[in-house]
């Protein structure tokens, strides 16, 4: 499915903490995967902080639909996952999307939720019988539940290998596809040039790359 131009994520000039992240500027637009690539992980986990509004830039601006992510959180609708993940024991996926559907004001029904992140067949299944790979879709399902435009994703494919981490790509790119974009913090190169567009961090030059 093919999206106009439209910024979506804006970075100008960030810096973070004492130097860890120094002068960065990219943008993301609409139905984009953008990778933070960094071999430690820390600083593209701590830009993914700022960029999701859950940690306040030391310098510089940034701009998620238009609008400062610290300052004004509930004025835009993101969702995030961080490296660990959500834990669930006892719960069927049923359960634990409906649970979070009730803090939500506009929830997706709890069929869009399973059918955009490929758990429609798992509806029944316990958190426990999930495979990795499902699990990691649980946690997209439940960061979509909110009707999400933009995903933060924290090493989405921690702890995945072969088939998994290929599936949780294909989830990643149909999102894309239908108009989510993402941004994910990884130190896997492997997984970074899976994106659309790639920042390897440094913490004297940050560069962007083009993703092959």
């Amino acid at each position: 499915m093919v999206h106009m131009n439209t910024t979506v994520i804006e970075v100008r000039d960030l810096q973070v903490g004492h130097g860890a992240v120094d002068e960065i500027s990219f943008t993301v637009a609409k139905g984009e995967i953008h990778a933070l690539f960094g071999r430690s992980g820390l600083a593209s986990t701590a830009v993914l902080e700022v960029v999701s509004g859950h940690r306040r830039p030391t310098r510089g601006t940034v701009r998620v639909t238009g609008v400062d992510p610290y300052a004004q959180p509930d004025a835009i609708k993101i969702g995030t996952v961080w490296r660990d993940g959500g834990l669930f024991p006892g719960l069927t996926v049923t359960e634990v999307v409906d649970t979070w559907r009730r803090w939500a004001l506009d929830p997706l029904t709890r069929a869009e939720a399973l059918r955009l992140t490929g758990l429609t067949g798992c509806a029944r299944t316990h958190f426990e019988d999930l495979t990795a790979a499902e699990r990691r879709r649980l946690d997209l399902a439940l960061a979509l539940i909110g009707r999400s435009d933009v995903l933060f994703l924290d090493e989405p494919l921690a702890g995945l290998e072969g088939e998994a981490r290929r599936e949780v790509w294909v989830t990643l790119r149909y999102l894309a596809n239908h108009g989510v974009t993402i941004l994910v913090a990884t130190r896997v190169a492997d997984d970074a040039y899976q994106a659309d567009q790639v920042q390897i961090m440094d913490p004297v030059r940050p560069a962007r790359l083009r993703a092959a």
